[in-house]
């Protein structure tokens, strides 16, 4: 049958002359050979530490002098090349990625949702807040959302190609000035408590939450674990290069 692998077996005894007597078996195989493959790349993507853990394993058999490894601390990306200039080369790329309830929230993301919306973002992650209590005292204020926007208009014309226009705004409302949730702000890694503040809309009273803090931390636990990776790699591989990108 076509494409089908077939092994025949010949089997040939003979007596031997030892001092047993006994009898020798040989058995010879014919057949297709498995067939000749190119090698595979090894192309893994992993969380920050990747590349670490790739160098301190198989620092034996990488060759460091003809290696790199890349650093976009921007995109929070390290790209670790081993045997650069083969067509084969493996590569490890290691990420640091916001965790999905960061996400979730919101938080600087800049994209503006309406009070009730917010609302029920709350009141599905209240186990994120201080307290139950406070979630909820903020799910009321937000269903129950009161404004009053004072807007002073003033503008002149003196039709000589002059004018002039200003807008002077003020919105009060009872939502608090800030609050405080406690969650992992990267994939990977424990709950940080961050203080947050609700950012509402004069024209539509839609809210959006920012957090200064929260950015802060983001740049602090970026560098700190892209600078861990960085020097563990070069204790385990000191000659591959690093470059900052």
């Amino acid at each position: 049958m076509e494409n089908q692998e077939v092994i025949k077996e010949e089997i040939i005894k003979q007596e031997t002359n030892n001092t047993q007597g006994g009898v020798r078996e040989i058995i010879i195989r014919e057949g297709h050979a498995l067939p000749a493959k190119e090698p595979e790349r090894v192309n893994i993507s992993g969380t920050i530490e990747a590349p670490a853990r790739w160098a301190e394993n198989r620092k034996s058999i990488i060759p460091q002098l003809g290696s790199h490894m890349t650093v976009d601390r921007q995109n929070m990306r390290i790209e670790l090349v081993e045997d650069e200039r083969s067509p084969y080369s493996n590569i490890l790329v290691g990420t640091m990625t916001l965790s999905d309830k960061f996400k979730e929230f919101g938080i600087n993301g800049g994209k503006y949702i309406t009070n009730f919306e917010m609302a029920n973002l709350f009141k599905m992650n209240r186990s994120f807040f201080e307290t139950k209590a406070v979630c909820m005292e903020l799910v009321s204020k937000l269903k129950n959302l009161k404004a009053n926007v004072n807007r002073q208009i003033e503008a002149s014309n003196n039709d000589r190609g002059n004018r002039r226009e200003l807008v002077d705004q003020v919105v009060q409302h009872n939502i608090p000035e800030s609050f405080k949730l406690t969650l992992p702000i990267f994939n990977g890694t424990g709950p940080q408590e961050i203080e947050v503040e609700i950012n509402v809309d004069a024209d539509d009273l839609s809210c959006t939450l920012i957090s200064p803090h929260a950015k802060d931390l983001i740049e602090q636990m970026r560098n700190e674990k892209i600078d861990d990776v960085i020097k563990r790699v070069k204790a385990a591989c000191p000659d591959i290069v690093v470059i900052e990108v």
